[in-house]
Parts: C-alpha cells; sequence; structure tokens
C-alpha cells in the first residue's frame, strides 16, 4: 500500500479528537473517513478501506467488537487500537495489528500509519515469516527460546515498553510461534508467561537477526 492510495478509516466518539486524526492523517498524503461510533463505522468499511483507527471504547459498540466483525467478515485492512486504555495480557489474542495509548502525537501516529501502509495484505506471505519479518518481534522470539517470560520481565529483557512487547507477542501469537500459559509465584500470585511454541525456528543473534530452521527439530521430525 501507497500513501496515495490508502484509505484509513478513523473511529472515535470524541468528534475534536477524531477531527485533529482526520487533518493530521490527510495531512500526511492519505484519503480519510470518520467516524463517531461504531454502527457509522461498519457502514463506512469496505474494501477500499486499507486501515482502521479504533477507539477501544465506545458507546454502544466496543472496538473490540468492531475488530471482531472486520475480521469475522473478511475484511483485508490492518487495525490499530488507538485508546486510553493500557494494555495487558487480555490483548495478546485480539486481532489487531497495532495498538497505541493514548495522548498520541503527530508523529507517532504518521509512523504508525507509514508501518501498516507498507505491510502486504493480509494472506500473502507465510504467516510465520511474515511475524519474524519485524525486528522487535524477532528479538521478542530470540529472548523466549530461552525461557519463558511474562511481558514485564520480556520488556525487561529487550528494552521495550510493555505497550510495544504486546504488539509484538500479538504478532507472533497469531503466527502460531508463541503460547502463553498461567504462572504461579511463591507468593500465590497469577500471572501470564509466554512460550515458543515451535523448535523448528531458531533466530539467532548475531550483527542483526539471522533466521534459520533448527537442525535439531528437523532430524527429531525426520526420524
Amino acid at each position: 500500500m501507497s500513501s496515495e492510495r490508502t484509505t484509513v478509516l478513523i473511529v472515535e466518539d470524541e468528534h475534536d479528537l477524531a477531527d485533529l486524526y482526520a487533518e493530521w492523517v490527510e495531512m500526511s498524503g492519505y484519503r480519510t473517513r470518520t467516524a463517531y461510533d461504531g454502527a457509522s463505522a461498519l457502514e463506512q468499511l469496505d474494501e477500499e478501506v486499507d486501515i482502521a483507527l479504533l477507539d477501544r471504547r465506545l458507546p454502544e459498540m466496543q472496538g473490540g467488537e468492531i475488530l471482531d466483525r472486520i475480521r469475522g467478515e473478511g475484511h483485508d485492512c490492518s487495525v490499530a487500537m488507538v485508546t486510553a486504555v493500557e494494555p495487558e495480557a487480555d490483548i495478546v489474542e485480539m486481532g489487531f495489528d497495532e495498538y497505541l495509548v493514548k495522548p498520541v502525537e503527530r508523529s507517532e501516529l504518521a509512523e504508525l500509519l507509514e508501518e501498516l501502509s507498507e505491510r502486504l495484505p493480509a494472506g500473502i506471505d507465510d504467516p510465520t515469516l511474515d511475524a519474524l519479518g519485524d525486528p522487535k518481534a524477532r528479538r521478542c522470539f530470540y529472548e523466549l527460546q530461552n525461557a519463558p517470560k511474562s511481558a514485564r520481565e520480556l520488556a525487561g529483557a529487550t528494552g521495550y515498553s510493555r505497550t510495544t512487547v504486546y504488539r509484538r507477542l500479538n504478532a507472533l501469537r497469531q503466527a502460531g510461534l508463541i503460547t502463553s500459559r498461567t504462572t504461579i509465584d511463591p507468593d500465590g500470585d497469577h500471572y501470564e508467561t509466554f512460550v515458543t511454541e515451535t523448535d523448528l525456528i531458531l533466530v539467532e543473534l548475531d550483527d542483526g537477526f539471522r533466521i534459520e530452521m533448527n537442525p535439531e527439530a528437523v532430524d527429531r521430525t525426520d526420524s
């Protein structure tokens, strides 16, 4: 996708904020559509929409419901949640592509749109390679190869923000590369840890990232 033909659907119930986002998006060269509620968003959603910016908390219909409709009806568009709700472990299972926490700066929104507009449409690339094509997702996967980690531990290991970690965990989860499990610490507190789902892929860190098939796993599958 290029900015000359990319259409962005902005779904935000605060009219002034929605209009501000639309102004920023148009200044970056994209076409825009604006919806102030879920029903209007679904009415405007068609094959021309390339990117949807969804507020997670909307009156009558939540952003998560709209996201489910987008995915369930097979709309081929990228979806970014733009919301004041801080990310938690439950967002890993949601089918969004990116997650921004308000307040959002113009430069941050522009960077997000550039990243989403450069992605291949869903289904063209192998989901495994598509997920690991992102350097930060590869780094997260690399860290999880060594031992299961919580999102907080992964943020500490990588230096990424918790929001950034959750975005990449979501991509890796959708690609079937990781799974989560509930861990209980010595004090009895429950928290989610993430672990690699496959050992057929080995990500090595050496002057950048190199993705290789794990020879030990390949030998086991052949035997």
